[in-house]
């Protein structure tokens, strides 16, 4: 159960836009999942707030993705309409430190790293400064995506079309009355839509591994360090129905039911 308010406007070139939500799970819970002011410059794109270009399955919510507050750039030659190169830098909470990201996209293909300066023990027990890169990559198309990050694991989205009228049709062996041509209209405004987020444990692969060789592959496809399933159907962005089921680290199953007023 919940709301979400999204307003956007412009002015003097700058595009502004903002998306808030509020729902309950398990306890009431409120948040500005996105919020951005832009300006484009040609071939240069400029924004500052908070996107979700740089997010992930960890952080959806029942209204929807939450994104992360930074600075972002983007650079697209109009003479490679396909190629975008793009910078962001996302702050952490407190303003203490952050990180910084670099990356590129070329048609559906993604590829950056997350780059942080980080605080290192050394042998002399003194902590000194080291780079730290978490690369991510992927693959993004209109109705499918599949990404690799490298603390996160692996995650792919689908969201396809679900011909439940054309195969109602097929049934009745249509053509049919206009009441039923209704129906088949309807039915065929609805999608499938499909999640599975895995991040295994690398390091039972390795020589340090708490399994024996033999069991050190079985173990790194069966104990993740997460695994999350999810399916629904939605219909006409108006109705949605889903379910979650979460393997790892914990079990469980969560079932619910949107629906969307606008």
């Amino acid at each position: 159960m919940g709301g979400r308010l999204q307003a956007q406007t412009r002015w003097e070139g700058v595009t502004a836009r903002a998306d808030l939500g509020l729902w309950y799970d398990s306890a009431v819970q409120f948040g500005l999942l996105e919020a951005v002011a832009e300006t484009d410059l040609g071939d240069f794109v400029l924004s500052l707030g908070k996107r979700h270009d740089y997010s992930g399955p960890w952080d959806d919510t029942l209204m929807g993705r939450d994104g992360r507050w930074g600075v972002f750039a983007r650079y697209g030659p109009s003479e490679i309409p396909w190629l975008s190169l793009e910078m962001a830098y996302l702050p952490h909470a407190g303003l203490v430190g952050g990180q910084g990201f670099v990356g590129a996209s070329a048609g559906i293909f993604q590829l950056g790293t997350f780059v942080e300066i980080v605080q290192m023990p050394s042998g002399l027990g003194e902590p000194e400064s080291s780079l730290s890169l978490i690369p991510r990559m992927g693959l993004q198309g209109r109705e499918v995506g599949l990404f690799w990050q490298r603390d996160r694991g692996f995650w792919s989205t689908a969201s396809l079309p679900l011909p439940l009228g054309q195969a109602l049709a097929f049934m009745l062996q249509c053509p049919c009355d206009s009441e039923t041509q209704a129906w088949v209209e309807a039915l065929d405004k609805g999608r499938f839509e499909a999640l599975l987020w895995w991040n295994p444990d690398w390091d039972y692969l390795g020589e340090d591994s708490p399994f024996l060789p033999e069991d050190r592959f079985q173990a790194w496809l069966q104990e993740p360090r997460k695994l999350l399933i999810g399916a629904a159907y939605s219909w006409n962005d108006g109705l949605r129905l889903g379910v979650d089921l979460s393997r790892a680290p914990v079990e469980a199953v969560r079932v619910y039911v949107q629906l969307y007023w606008r």
